[in-house]
């Protein structure tokens, strides 16, 4: 989830598909840190808000340069900040500040998180920054087919490289899940701008879809296929989607809502209540935490702290 991905512009007038995209992202992310019934499809949440990340950064970012220190300010400070948090939290359950049961030792516990989600920030960090590489080297059309071809392969091979990763574990296994679902991202973002790309893209997603009918892995193809096509949704007919001040609310707090949701979880499920109402009531309480910390900043006109 980068900041540009979170904040996307402070203009009126946004696509309010893509609003209501992320909303229900965030909401499947905590679904999914849920391990309830449904959480590997709920993976697709997760799914969406990189795609959505590519998207705007091979379309609307596409000749915007990308300034490392301010990227870090978005993404690393709140970063370290909740590192800080969550690591204070294993120390008071007695358990280590961070984990150093993984293969990479504490580098990999590092970029893992003192929290399994924190794993993604330094991974979106890293992807923005090794994209505005590449683009300064080819164009939109050469970008497209490369990722089409990393697209095949990715799908080819899920088999092979899906247990090795498991099998070396966090980070890894969490990057290379999350790679099929950047490689879609581009393909979506870059469509349109790509001779036969509207083809290509089909053929990326029936490839989805074919892993998903034909592998035995689960959560490996579904998730990324569901994310694609409301994506892709969102896209065409979003916009006649009537603008909201509650949707807009919500969708500008799930930065927030994604660093501090476990928090919020982990309390919901000390409640003798059915997992759909545990998992609303986190949402909910992690958004009203972002959204009144968002307005008491906004009253006091103080500079941001690394909540959202």
């Amino acid at each position: 989830m980068t900041a540009q991905l979170m904040t996307v512009t402070q203009r009126s007038g946004r696509n309010q598909g893509i609003e209501l995209v992320r909303t229900l992202a965030a909401f499947a992310i905590v679904w999914y840190h849920s391990k309830a019934v449904g959480s590997e499809i709920s993976y697709s949440g997760l799914s969406a808000f990189l795609m959505l990340t590519m998207l705007f950064e091979v379309g609307s970012n596409w000749s915007r340069r990308v300034r490392i220190a301010a990227l870090a300010r978005r993404l690393l400070i709140p970063w370290a900040f909740w590192f800080a948090v969550f690591g204070a939290i294993n120390l008071a359950r007695h358990q280590p500040f961070i984990s150093l049961e993984y293969s990479g030792g504490w580098v990999a516990g590092v970029f893992a998180g003192s929290s399994i989600h924190l794993w993604y920030i330094p991974f979106i960090f890293a992807l923005i920054v090794a994209l505005a590489v590449v683009k300064r080297s080819v164009d939109r059309q050469v970008l497209f087919w490369l990722a089409m071809t990393a697209t095949v392969v990715n799908l080819a091979t899920v088999g092979q490289w899906e247990p090795w990763s498991r099998q070396i574990g966090y980070p890894l296994a969490q990057w290379m899940q999350a790679s099929t679902a950047v490689l879609i991202g581009l393909l979506i973002g870059l469509h349109r701008s790509t001779r036969w790309g509207t083809q290509a893209l089909a053929v990326a997603l029936m490839l989805a879809a074919a892993t998903w009918v034909f592998s035995p892995l689960p959560g490996v193809a579904l998730p990324h296929m569901i994310a694609a096509l409301v994506l892709l949704a969102a896209l065409r007919w979003g916009d006649r989607i009537p603008a909201s001040p509650v949707m807009q609310t919500l969708a500008n707090a799930t930065f927030g809502i994604y660093l501090c949701h476990p928090i919020f979880l982990g309390a919901a499920k000390q409640l003798p209540l059915h997992v759909a109402l545990r998992v609303t009531l986190a949402f909910v309480a992690s958004a009203l935490f972002v959204i009144a910390y968002q307005r008491l900043r906004a009253r006091l006109k103080q500079p941001a702290l690394p909540v959202n």
